[in-house]
């Protein structure tokens, strides 16, 4: 019997473990083989076998002794022999697409690796793996000995039908434990991070550096206290890869995501399982490491759950249901064990009694804003790659204004608004422009009030088609029949009325009311509605497709048309006593609203409106003075929105997002103005339409908030900072 055959540390190797210098029979130990016959004698299941059997059989004998760890063999490999665990402890698993999937356990006494060489076909190979799982003594029984004695000696035969029934039971209660397994960790699982590396030279960064590699080198439960978008699930993931459990699974699950019972508590049937029905994340993962997120929103119970695994490392599960009827002792949860090592994240401090435990705090981004330029600079290297583009760069300026930002989504948000940038930016530019990097805002433009969600009936109002299309008959039937009267009422302004109410109210109304709606009057201005109407009946007509607007020309020239227009209708007041003729005011009218209907006819939107209408221009400029204005939710369309509904127009879609109201995600046309929401900076070019409004939102946003709509009015700013 060969004694000195001694693994102690694992290696690659193409063939199975086996002895490097077999015994010949001649130089047996017969004490030692004696001692083996005795061994196996009292055994419950080799001791069945006649002692010529057990003589035969412990002549093949060869001692292998493992240290923990070592393996013995592997998947696809050919056999060699068969083994005999005579103390110790060996794991037989496979690989699957989830990772290491456990099979069963080899304790003393008990037999493996035997199945491949039960058939007839000689290239049969092992279809699982065996590792040591403790330091542990191996009898092996090389290939031709093995056969040779089941050709002499059947009885033997027996003896190992009993251990291949065993293992044909166990291998297919854990076939189907595996595809329920594979099914249900999909969702769960995520890569682990491999060559990566925390960035970053901050003082924090450096403490932190030093607590994960503390947290990989024990296995302690983590406790994370970190704001949303810190990173934790990378860290996680680094601390597992380089724990002891690197070889396992790797998972995370967020309590935010559970869904709500009909109580109003959450399900934590994926977290903990549901008794005889429903396997949670805590069983399936088995071993390994699991992230389980925002465990702040767990009630009191579920926490108590988890302290009890901690300690015990028994998940409770949830009790099973009995249909309304009284609990019974089959449908009490029933503790099952798991080796799963826990790392739980807070967005506060959590409470851990009686447990050893490393904790570490993720700070903000804003916390620790010397490391945004290498933030920046990983992923315009890593989204520039993912775009197969050559490495755009940042300029100082955009650099000082990310690094200013206070960042609510940390991370996270930085990543996203980069990601963004990257993709809006002209392939023959190299440097990101500064205008895609607008939603990058300082807080001195963060305080406004949301009039949308703190009234309600207003933002029904602005998305019905009371508003502003059933205000345009409104209007035009007061527009047309003034205009009418110009030419066939009274001339002068002591007997109209009409023109009192025009020069002497309808202007100084209208000044007033700039300080508060901006250029709300452009919204219902019967100029444009006519040339709107005019447009719609000509492409029922005639449908052809309109010019885009030239707006390098109009960015050089409107002001200038706009200047012209505003001179004539000075001199044309002075010269021709405009405002005391009736007629002539509403020659007035009429030429603007030609103005605007020619326009339209050519260019699609309103070209007059933005680039060319007199009252328009001044209507823009006093605008910037109102206190209610339309703007983007910055965080929300400055980092994920990729299909800009609110500049493009969009089609009908139902929205996403809790409270919404029917008349939400209607289909719209374009921006009028030319202007894109997301990027408005004061109220020059915004008319309050709304239709930017009405807009799908096209993007799926998590918020507290009842309405993380796109646009939204906010009002009362803080006038020393314009």
């Amino acid at each position: 019997m060969n004694i000195g055959s001694t693994l102690k540390d694992k290696s690659v190797r193409t063939l199975p473990l086996q002895p490097s210098s077999p015994i010949s029979r001649e130089n047996q130990n017969q004490q030692l083989v004696k001692e083996c016959c005795e061994w196996l004698r009292f055994h419950r299941i080799w001791g069945k076998l006649s002692d010529q059997a057990l003589q035969a059989l412990t002549q093949c004998f060869q001692l292998l002794q493992l240290s923990a760890g070592t393996e013995i063999y592997c998947e696809e490999q050919k056999p060699v022999g068969i083994y005999l665990v005579k103390w110790g402890s060996v794991e037989i698993y496979r690989l699957s697409i989830i990772g290491k999937s456990h099979i069963q356990y080899r304790s003393a006494g008990e037999l493996f690796g035997y199945i491949p060489l039960m058939g007839e076909s000689v290239n049969a190979t092992y279809q699982a793996n065996a590792i040591a799982l403790s330091k542990s003594e191996i009898w092996f029984i090389s290939r031709s000995d093995f056969l040779q004695l089941l050709a002499t000696y059947p009885e033997i035969h027996g003896t190992i039908n009993y251990f291949f029934s065993q293992d044909l039971t166990a291998f297919a209660e854990r076939k189907i434990k595996e595809q329920l397994r594979n099914a249900q960790l999909q969702s769960y699982l995520h890569p682990i991070p491999q060559g990566e590396k925390i960035l970053g030279s901050s003082k924090a960064i450096q403490k932190l550096r030093q607590q994960i590699e503390n947290a990989a080198h024990n296995l302690k439960p983590v406790v994370f206290q970190a704001a949303p978008g810190t990173g934790k699930t990378f860290l996680a993931g680094l601390i597992h890869v380089n724990s002891g459990l690197a070889n396992h699974l790797f998972a995370e699950i967020d309590c935010a995501t559970l869904s709500p019972t009909d109580t109003g508590e959450l399900n934590t049937d994926p977290l903990f399982g549901r008794n005889g029905e429903h396997l949670g994340v805590l069983e399936l993962l088995e071993r390994g490491t699991l992230l389980i997120s925002n465990v702040q929103v767990l009630n009191n119970a579920d926490r108590d759950r988890l302290i009890y695994y901690l300690k015990t490392r028994l998940v409770i599960p949830n009790p099973s249901h009995n249909n309304g009827t009284e609990k019974t002792t089959t449908n009490l949860p029933t503790p099952v064990h798991s080796w799963v090592r826990v790392i739980l994240a807070s967005s506060g401090k959590l409470n851990l009694p009686k447990i050893e435990f490393n904790e570490i705090k993720l700070f903000s981004l804003s916390q620790r804003q010397a490391d945004i330029p290498e933030f920046a600079d990983y992923f315009l290297e890593k989204f520039s790659r993912e775009q197969c583009r050559p490495l755009l760069q940042i300029d100082q300026a955009n650099l000082r204004r990310l690094i200013s930002y206070k960042y609510p989504g940390n991370l996270t948000e930085l990543g996203a608004i980069l990601k963004r940038a990257i993709i809006m930016t002209p392939s023959e530019e190299s440097t990101i422009p500064e205008k895609l990097l607008w939603s990058v805002q300082s807080d001195s433009n963060t305080f406004r009030i949301d009039l949308l969600n703190q009234f309600r009936r207003l933002r029904q109002l602005l998305l019905s088609r009371w508003y502003p299309e059933a205000l345009w008959v409104v209007m035009m039937i007061i527009f047309v029949p003034v205009t009418i009267a110009g030419f066939i009422s009274p001339q002068t302004r002591t007997s109209n009325i009409l023109l009192n109410l025009f020069w002497a109210w309808w202007w100084p109304a209208s000044l007033f009311l700039f300080t508060f709606v901006g250029r709300l009057w452009c919204a219902v201005c019967p100029f444009m509605i006519a040339g709107e109407w005019i447009r719609t009946l000509s492409l029922w007509i005639y449908p052809r497709k309109l010019l885009p607007p030239p707006t390098k020309w109009m960015n050089r020239w409107g002001a200038w048309v706009v200047f012209a227009g505003f001179l004539a209708i000075y001199l044309w007041e002075k010269l021709w006593d405009l405002p005391h003729t009736a007629y002539l005011s509403a020659w007035l009218l009429i030429i603007i609203t030609a103005g605007a209907v020619i326009c339209s006819l050519i260019y699609e939107r309103r070209l007059w409106c933005r680039y060319l209408c007199p009252i328009g221009g001044m209507n823009g400029m006093f605008a910037k003075l109102a206190i209610v204005e339309v703007r983007s939710t910055q965080q929300l369309c400055g980092s994920q929105c990729s299909t800009f509904g609110c500049f493009k127009g969009s089609t009908a879609s139902p929205v996403n997002f809790a409270e919404a109201l029917p008349s939400e995600g209607q289909q719209t046309g374009a921006c009028p103005l030319y202007s894109r929401p997301s990027q408005l900076e004061d109220n020059r070019d915004c008319i309050l339409c709304m239709t930017c409004l009405k807009t799908v939102l096209t993007v799926q946003y998590k918020s507290t908030c009842d309405f993380p709509q796109q646009i939204y009015l906010s009002s009362i700013r803080d006038f020393g900072q314009r």
